[in-house]
């Protein structure tokens, strides 16, 4: 065998692990291969020692296992005074190292094929035998029928031999081991439904004692894993999100609370465990207790302690799952060598300057993943291990006891570190104040500064109403009662106008029906959009409803007045407070109706309230009479055409020939050849152009960066009112839906659903925006951009557009289809007053986002300062833009 050598960058090891082992299979059992850079962070943190016995409960690929040799190595060879440069290699190494493999390392793996490629690797990596068994961790009641098998035998005793050695005193079964160390990454997929193993575990009881019908593999896990270890010994272990803040799921963590001290929960990146799943998890490290240091390591219990949580800032992984590799930080040319001696003693990171595109490369010529968990090998600034092992320096605990390879705890550092992190440290107790005892990192972040000056109240003490709203079924048809959903809510006001309809019954109107000023929160949706808020106003007669993604609120006048409450949860510090207590699953995040309560609001002066009153008031004003200038351009642009006040006829039969029909459109559906709208059609007709021929269909492709930023416009963007929101999207996190680059002037408009009239002009501030490809982005070439936006939004032409989608659940109208649509221009004069008029409308429109966003920042201002100063702000922003609310 050739020479192989080996470093601390497995990635060769774990693509080839991914080749040998069938990828679709491991993902049906929820087993996905975990990062080095998750596996490194584990290991720093857990500071395994020579003496300690470790094992993997749910191996794979020995990550953690093999993970752990090299850390161990790593400190013999320091302390026989060896070089590591050839550590990872088949040459020999001192017997303390083989010895620390073959007797303390293990790993049980219930997937055959893994177990032996696992062990092919952990023979070459450990010089040695390997403990790697294939055995089922969860169903430890047929060991003995499996291990009496003579082919399991020939494979696998002297591995077993050894692992029975670590069973608890005077133990007869399989249930409890004296293992110091367990770190593991289960699989998250799947429920165990055998009555016969439920039956072993505490975790599968339901609260009134009697067993589950089934129980989530990784539940079972945390147990099976707790009963490994030896009293002190310490776990980490990589759990779904929901384990962390799921109610349902309290009881797990009661239960681990009471075995166990909550060291640190570390929440990871997203993208973590792409391309094979979005699943959102998170790292749990804990010690189990002990109060007899002749039992293990000290860890006494304590009512009350310290828990570290960090989350990870940096993916690590684009949103395809594609490592993102850490670049140098420094010019672009190097320096001369005399003046790289002055500056910092040589580095691998000096070689690849101008090389290697600028991406940082380790001593062994390996490309560095971009994450913020650890400093990588000296070459990349400290992270969350690194503040970790200060808390647990200051925290006294067991494994990082002083001595001469554990320098003493640094407080200046430690609190250079935290500021450097999203990381807090918080005592148990403040967690169980929590009614369902979250522990993900994501609830527990580092806080604003609160004003001493204000008090902070639950805005559910200051709520008279709170109602989720109703779950039914919709229509576009315009049939029954306008319904509000997530995405009609922009600027803090609700929409005038929405797009869906719903039968209502007469009970359900009188209980659901919106009244003015009343608060609507998006409780569910994309976590960008989750907690959008925003005012209910009146501009008619008509009713409106809300649909059950909805949260609806009304306030206690006497202390808060609805304005403030909306400008609070938009503003960066009710932000805050929802967006961590979101919980987050698989592209959706949810927040209910108890947990918008919790939100803490200071309370301001009603006086100061109420000018945020008057900013709302003059704001809604302001977007009505936008409304009616818009209205005037489109009674321009139909009256033009001849179709102002148009009524559709009421004929529903049409006869034509095959001809006429199939052979000039394509179409046999009985619905477009309806007499209304083939009359429609045919005055606009009557100029012989059609879409196409005024505009170019705009195809400029995006290529997200490796890095940085972009502004994204996606449908749920779109206002009923023909404006383009966005919001903006780390470039590793772009969704593939992220296509074509808009400029200024362009129309987009959304090729499905034509119907909801989702239409809208690019500002010139948007120029170079991002949209989703469900637009169409339209360049005018022989029309006025505002002319072609009336047009597209017009009542009338959006029928048509609606009448060629294709049926589906969601109707699209292809590109082709769009660009056939006849169009009639008006005569020039007429165009140019249409346009004017958009733009006039824009403008209030843009005066009633300004007020708004006046009304916010305010808000923060003055929980910031002091509302003098903010009134003094607010005073003056008005000024600026000459505007007098009324």
């Amino acid at each position: 065998m050739r020479r192989l050598e080996y470093n601390s960058n497995l990635d060769v090891i774990d693509e080839a692990f991914e080749y040998l082992i069938n990828q679709s299979s491991k993902g049906e059992k929820g087993q996905f291969f975990t990062p080095r850079y998750v596996i490194d962070m584990c290991v720093k943190m857990l500071n395994p020692q020579e003496d300690e016995y470790m094992i993997d409960t749910a191996a794979g690929s020995s990550g953690f296992p093999v993970h752990t040799i090299f850390y161990v190595w790593r400190q013999i060879l320091d302390d026989e005074g060896l070089e590591a440069s050839h550590l990872f290699s088949l040459e020999d190494k001192p017997p303390r190292c083989k010895e620390y493999v073959e007797d303390k390392v293990f790993a049980i793996d219930f997937d055959e094929k893994a177990v032996r490629v696992a062990r092919t690797l952990n023979l070459i990596a450990g010089d040695g035998q390997t403990n790697v068994l294939h055995l089922n961790t969860l169903d430890y009641e047929l060991w003995d029928e499996v291990t009496d098998q003579d082919d399991w035998d020939d494979v696998y005793h002297e591995g077993f031999r050894r692992l029975k050695k670590r069973r608890s005193k005077g133990s007869k079964d399989y249930r409890e081991f004296q293992f110091d160390l367990l770190m593991a990454n289960p699989p998250f997929a799947g429920d165990i439904k055998e009555p016969r193993m439920i039956a072993r575990y505490d975790l599968a009881k339901k609260p009134n004692g009697k067993w589950q019908t089934k129980v989530g593999r990784d539940i079972l896990f945390i147990e099976r894993n707790l009963d490994f270890l030896k009293p002190g010994g310490r776990m980490a272990i990589v759990l779904p999100q929901g384990r962390f803040n799921n109610s349902s799921d309290k009881n797990i963590r009661n239960y681990i609370a009471e075995r166990c001290r909550i060291l640190a929960v570390v929440g990871l990146h997203g993208n973590t465990f792409k391309p094979h799943t979005g699943t959102k998890t998170s790292v749990l490290l804990v010690q189990t207790w002990n109060d007899d240091r002749k039992a293990g390591p000290l860890c006494p219990r304590q009512d009350d302690y310290n828990i570290f949580f960090a989350t990870m800032q940096k993916s690590g992984k684009d949103n395809s799952g594609d490592k993102i590799w850490r670049k140098i930080i420094s010019s672009t040319a190097s320096p001369p060598d005399d003046e790289l001696s002055e500056l910092m003693p040589p580095s691998p990171a000096q070689r690849v300057v101008g090389g290697e595109g600028d991406f940082l490369q380790d001593e062994h010529g390996h490309l560095v993943v971009d994450h913020d968990l650890y400093n990588h090998e000296g070459l990349t600034e400290d992270g969350i291990a690194e503040a970790f092992i200060e808390f647990a320096k200051k925290e006294k605990f067991s494994f990082f006891e002083p001595s001469p390879s554990v320098t003493p705890f640094d407080a200046v550092r430690y609190q250079r570190l935290m500021d450097g992190l999203e990381a807090i440290e918080v005592l148990l107790s403040e967690a169980l104040k929590n009614k369902d005892f979250r522990v993900d990192s994501e609830f527990h972040r580092r806080p604003p500064v609160q004003n001493p000056n204000y008090i902070y109240v639950d805005v559910g003490d200051n709520l008279t109403f709170i109602q989720y709203g109703l779950s039914i079924e919709m229509n576009e048809e315009g049939e029954g009662t306008k319904i509000y959903r997530m995405n009609e809510i922009h600027n803090m006001l609700c929409d005038i106008d929405v797009s869906k309809f719903a039968n209502i019954s007469p009970i359900d109107m009188k209980a659901f029906r919106l009244k003015e000023r009343d608060i609507l929160f998006n409780r569910t949706n994309s976590f960008d959009f989750v907690g959008r808020t925003g005012l209910f106003k009146e501009c008619s007669d008509e009713n409106f409803v809300f649909a059950s993604y909805l949260i609806r609120a009304r306030t206690d006048e006497s202390k808060v007045l609805p304005e403030y409450l909306v400008a609070f949860l938009n503003s960066s510090l009710g932000i805050w407070d929802v967006k961590r207590r979101a919980r987050i699953s698989i592209n959706q995040s949810n927040v209910n109706a108890q947990e918008l309560a919790a939100v803490k609001i200071p309370l301001l002066s009603l006086e100061f309230q109420e000018r945020l009153k008057e900013l709302f008031n003059q704001a809604h004003l302001d977007r009505l009479k936008a409304i009616d200038i818009y209205q005037q351009a489109e009674d321009l642009l139909l009256s033009e055409l001849g179709l102002q006040g148009w009524q559709p006829t009421e004929e529903t039969v049409a006869v034509k020939s095959f001809a006429e029909s199939f052979l000039s459109s394509g179409r046999l559906d009985a619905e477009y050849y309806q007499p209304k709208q083939q009359k429609v059609m045919a005055i606009m007709r009557q100029s012989g152009l059609c879409i196409g021929d005024v505009v170019t269909l705009a195809k400029r492709k995006f290529q997200p960066e490796k890095e940085g930023s972009f502004n994204y416009i996606e449908i749920g963007n779109l206002s009923g009112e023909g404006f383009a929101n966005s919001e903006v999207v780390a470039m590793e996190e772009a969704p593939s839906r992220a296509q074509w680059i808009v400029e200024t002037n362009d129309v987009i408009t959304s090729a499905v659903r034509p119907i909801r009239r989702l239409s809208a002009l690019i500002e010139p501030e948007q120029n170079n925006y991002i949209c989703s490809s469900g637009f169409a982005v339209l360049k005018p070439t022989q029309i006025e951009p505002e002319v072609l936006l009336v047009y597209l939004r017009s009542p009338i032409v959006y029928e048509i557009l609606d009448l060629h989608t294709t049926a589906s659940m969601y109707p699209a109208i292809s590109t082709e289809d769009l660009l056939n649509i006849p169009i009639t221009l008006p005569k020039e004069t007429t165009r140019q007053k249409i346009a004017e008029k958009v733009r006039e409308s824009r403008k209030a429109r843009e005066q009633s986002k300004q007020l708004l966003e006046i009304a916010k920042t305010g808000v923060e201002r003055a929980i910031e300062t002091d509302e003098a100063t903010a009134t003094t702000w607010i005073n003056e922003q008005l000024e600026v833009l000459n505007i007098k609310p009324t």
